[in-house]
């Protein structure tokens, strides 16, 4: 790769392409996609790939819920590119108390797109659509392939209790289902929002429900009734107190662990007047280091509740894992990350940050392509608030930079050109 074709390639990127990159941000944003109703995104995606030459293709996950995947052929020999992203939003864009930047519409102000979905990740589209498009027009064929994988379910989403179908049905099951299915590559670069630092690496995780349990009456006659709710707060208690001892036995170099309580749930709220409560849920994240088995940590929780029903002959309570990925982690010195630190180093004149210890517990696909020999990092525009702080989300909801999505499709460009232009290894 010469020094003459990295600047045609970031010439490629002229006025007519920034402004074709702003209005491909905000035409995804305005297409609403939460998990389970992907259809509509995975239908434009089609169209602006298939234009580019990619023959891409929907791949069924499950009923209505389609992959969408364009290869550009190399000319041979060359090492394969895989760009990754998930097309589902965090939530629907139609509840009630969410600020503006969390509607499925684009609005730009003061250089930012804001909107549902800009960080997380739509704005990686137009990013990974940009650097093959500069590719193109400064007229280069690499050697390897480029792969533009997007996918359904990615979204720290899984069915339980009465929350199911597929619009619960997240957790990485589209890019398990691709890469169970050939969508793979020598490296992949996934777009998540890390604020423009370099990850390579994510915790593992796993979702647990623990429930109490009581002894139903109605509110007549409660006291002679054992109350659920109680005793779901004994546990959080504990949870909360013994999140310390968890993080200190699971210490890593780049990596933190936590505990969160995100939902609690009990009783029968269409019918209070079943009083007490006869159960009540709690529903926990858990996050941890790769070095650490899904297992190992499931037998910990257990534990941790066999001492505490111990200490407490009277409470009752239940485990129940729904969701658990493996995360991993590939070195600094890997030449997939040297080369997207290159890549860095050319646009902003200045070394790539990485991420701090607890953004590594954000998902990412990354993590499932690992399993399959895919060494990947996570590098995208979103992740970045107007003040600098390192958020999806501002007091406005979620916001990206269009200086920060152009420097974006640049840096990827640059990482195409690289390592697509370098001999697979054998």
């Amino acid at each position: 790769m010469s020094d003459e074709q990295r600047q045609s390639v970031l010439e490629a990127l002229d006025k007519d392409l920034e402004s074709e990159l702003i209005d491909f941000a905000c035409d995804v944003v305005n297409i609403p996609s939460p998990t389970g109703e992907e259809a509509d995104m995975a239908s434009y995606l089609l169209g602006r790939f298939d234009s580019l030459g990619m023959k891409p293709r929907l791949q069924e996950v499950e009923a209505q819920r389609n992959n969408v995947v364009g290869r550009l052929k190399g000319t041979g020999g060359g090492q394969s590119l895989l760009f990754n992203g998930h097309m589902d939003t965090s939530t629907t864009g139609t509840e009630e108390e969410l600020p503006f930047g969390l509607e499925p519409k684009a609005r730009i102000i003061d250089g930012w797109i804001h909107g549902l979905g800009v960080s997380n990740m739509k704005s990686a589209f137009p990013c990974y659509y940009g650097a093959i498009k500069m590719i193109q027009k400064a007229g280069i064929e690499v050697a390897g392939d480029v792969i533009v994988n997007g996918v359904v379910g990615e979204i720290e989403k899984a069915p339980v209790s009465h929350y199911q179908g597929p619009t619960c049905r997240g957790g990485g099951c589209g890019t398990t289902y691709a890469a169970q299915h050939g969508v793979l590559a020598d490296v992949a670069i996934v777009g998540e929002p890390t604020g423009l630092r370099v990850q390579p690496g994510n915790t593992s995780y796993m979702f647990a429900q623990i429930s109490t349990f009581g002894l139903a009456q109605h509110t007549w006659s409660k006291e002679n009734g054992v109350d659920a709710i109680p005793k779901a707060i004994k546990v959080m208690d504990a949870l909360r107190a013994w999140e310390r001892d968890f993080e200190a036995k699971h210490e890593h170099p780049r990596m933190g662990s936590r505990l969160g309580i995100g939902a609690v749930e009990g009783g029968y709220p269409f019918k209070p007047s079943i009083c007490p409560a006869p159960y009540c849920n709690i529903y926990v994240d858990i996050r941890f280091p790769p070095d650490s088995s899904v297992m190992e940590v499931r037998n910990e929780i257990a534990d941790f509740l066999d001492d505490l029903r111990a200490s407490d002959p009277e409470l009752e309570t239940d485990l129940n894992i729904y969701l658990c990925r493996s995360g991993y982690e590939i070195s600094y010195d890997d030449p997939l990350v040297k080369v997207v630190e290159r890549g860095h180093r050319d646009i902003f004149n200045s070394d790539a940050l990485y991420p701090e210890p607890y953004r590594y517990a954000v998902s990412a696909d990354t993590a499932i392509l690992d399993d399959f020999g895919v060494r990947g990092l996570t590098y995208g525009p979103g992740g970045i608030t107007k003040d600098g702080t390192y958020s999806m989300y501002d007091k406005d909801g979620e916001l990206c930079s269009i200086q920060n999505l152009l420097d974006c499709t640049k840096v990827y460009a640059l990482s195409l050109l690289e390592l697509c232009s370098q001999p697979r290894s054998r």
